[in-house]
């Protein structure tokens, strides 16, 4: 069963008043966050993608690593656009808003 079907279910529940408003709230949040977990994440380490950023950023190592290629390719011509992206891209990643190639967030 889907999300937006299992919500569905809840919210028919709700409407029944089988179950309260504090309930459904309960339940839609663990829905949204059971699919936060599951499906915006990637297999890629955090802790690699740090160290890659962190000690060979400016040859733009760890885009290649989560796949992208064409970005880390203009890293190394540009030596990391002289520092600033690899800046940025520390940053993302400490903060865990870096991405790899189909936009999954690369987490601790």
């Amino acid at each position: 069963m889907s999300n937006a079907e299992e919500l569905a279910k809840y919210k028919q529940l709700l409407d029944d008043r089988v179950i309260t408003q504090e309930d459904f709230d309960k339940k839609k949040e663990q829905l949204l966050n059971r699919n936060e977990s599951s499906g915006l994440t990637t297999d890629n380490t955090w802790l690699v993608a740090l160290l890659l950023c962190l000690f060979v950023g400016f040859l733009g190592i760890h885009r290649f690593y989560v796949g992208k290629s064409g970005t880390g390719f203009l890293q190394i011509i540009t030596f990391g656009g002289f520092g600033i992206w690899v800046l940025i891209d520390l940053i993302m990643i400490v903060m865990g808003k870096f991405t790899n190639k189909e936009g999954k967030f690369i987490t601790r």
